[in-house]
């Protein structure tokens, strides 16, 4: 491997992974439907960061196309990102 494959895999396996979980997990009350207490889809979020992260990170190292996953990585923190502004920012 190349230097440049090493940091940009290290990149996407470091922050970008940890900033793609923490976005999924901000917009994971977006679209989990809420529980009989209606908590359930506050809390379930805080409780799959970990496998989120765990998701992200394992792909980043794994994965054989880095350019790939760096889309697929950037698509994820885009899409969730947008939602997650939508609803707090201008949302209904």
């Amino acid at each position: 491997m190349t230097n440049r494959t090493v940091v940009l895999r290290w990149v996407l396996a470091g922050p970008v992974a940890m900033a793609v979980a923490f976005v999924v997990m901000a917009a994971m009350p977006l679209w989990f439907p809420e529980g009989a207490a209606g908590i359930d889809h506050l809390i379930l979020p805080l409780i799959l960061f970990p496998a989120i992260w765990a998701a992200a990170f394992f792909y980043a190292c794994l994965a054989e196309n880095l350019g790939r996953a760096g889309v697929i990585l950037s698509g994820l923190l885009l899409v969730n990102g947008a939602a997650a502004g939508w609803a707090v920012w201008g949302g209904p």
